[in-house]
């Protein structure tokens, strides 16, 4: 604002100063010197006016958009004075993010509502055969005895278990915990996964070699273990979901760096990503398989974010899949 407040105070010096000498031109009796010093006063004020209103018409403009949710206004940010050009930029800063904000919640109230409808959904299809079914049993008591009774009860029991394990899933989705992070060596985080993995091998009943983890020593992880082993855990049992069938099984982990993050990657050689369900892979309560929840995938990637990176998933055209964790370093 210095050149902007150095022409004010210039104006407004300008015009006390002619102020001045109109008043001793009437005094002195000079009255054709003080009407040209008043044409002077009028263009002193018209310009000062000028001056000052240029920030006020600036100011307005910004807090009428702002206040009519226009994210669209956009300043022109050419302008002589740098001080105004300044601000002009800093209120185009400002309603960028204003946008990226009201976007932003447009999308979580999009989200929470798909959240909404799958749990109504998902809550319906479970409660609905059981009060059909206690509503036949109420008013036909005779015809449910012996095997058929415990017929019935094992159903509402499955039901019931299906309901809690959905709301567990939903709470586990809304309650990431901080993360605790600490630098740990990439081969000593890997080794944990490792036996993590023979366990998930072993139940199985595949090799141990089916899974294999490159990861140089020299790199040091920034991470809470325990939510990203959690993430790992996750990714290496999907892939082994995804090389099920085939004939000569592998996956592999990868740490490295790239751009200087640390990233990584799990590898498989199954069939890859269903192109049905690719664009939406990430979405909660979307799963292929019969007794998933659906939230693995999107827990993980919140995880990962919350670490400062993210978590992508691509299928390249030879087939398998590729899972990639991109840490960001602190």
């Amino acid at each position: 604002m210095k050149h902007f407040r150095l022409l004010f105070f210039l104006l407004l010096g300008f015009i006390i100063i002619v102020t001045a000498l109109i008043t001793w031109c009437f005094i002195s009796g000079l009255f054709p010197q003080a009407l040209l010093a008043l044409g002077a006063l009028a263009v002193g004020v018209v310009l000062l006016w000028n001056h000052a209103g240029k920030l006020k018409r600036i100011v307005w403009s910004f807090a009428r958009s702002v206040d009519a949710g226009d994210t669209s206004v956009s300043f022109n940010t050419h302008s002589d004075d740098p001080e105004i050009r300044d601000i002009l930029e800093t209120f185009n800063g400002c309603i960028e993010r204003f946008h990226e904000t009201t976007m932003d919640l447009e999308t979580r109230k999009h989200y929470y509502d798909r959240i909404l409808m799958v749990m109504t959904h998902e809550m319906g299809n479970g409660i609905t055969p059981v009060i059909s079914l206690c509503d036949n049993i109420r008013k036909h008591p005779d015809r449910w005895q012996g095997e058929r009774l415990a017929e019935a009860i094992e159903l509402i029991e499955s039901r019931s278990r299906g309901i809690n394990r959905f709301l567990k899933a939903y709470y586990n989705l809304t309650h990431i915990p901080e993360p605790a992070r600490t630098n740990i060596g990439a081969g000593e985080f890997m080794l944990r996964v490792k036996k993590l993995t023979d366990a998930e091998l072993a139940v199985r009943g595949l090799p141990e070699d089916v899974c294999r983890f490159i990861s140089p020593e020299s790199i040091v992880l920034d991470i809470d273990t325990d939510l990203i082993s959690q993430v790992m855990v996750n990714l290496i049992r999907n892939a082994l979901d995804a090389v099920a069938q085939v004939k000569c099984p592998m996956v592999r982990v990868t740490v490295s760096v790239s751009d200087g993050s640390p990233c990584i990657l799990v590898e498989d050689n199954g069939d890859g990503l269903d192109p049905s369900i690719r664009e939406s892979i990430f979405q909660p309560f979307l799963t292929t398989k019969p007794d998933g929840t659906g939230v693995g995938l999107y827990l993980s990637r919140q995880i990962v974010r919350c670490h400062g990176g993210d978590l992508r998933l691509s299928s390249p055209a030879g087939g398998g899949c590729k899972a990639m964790i991109i840490l960001n370093c602190h």
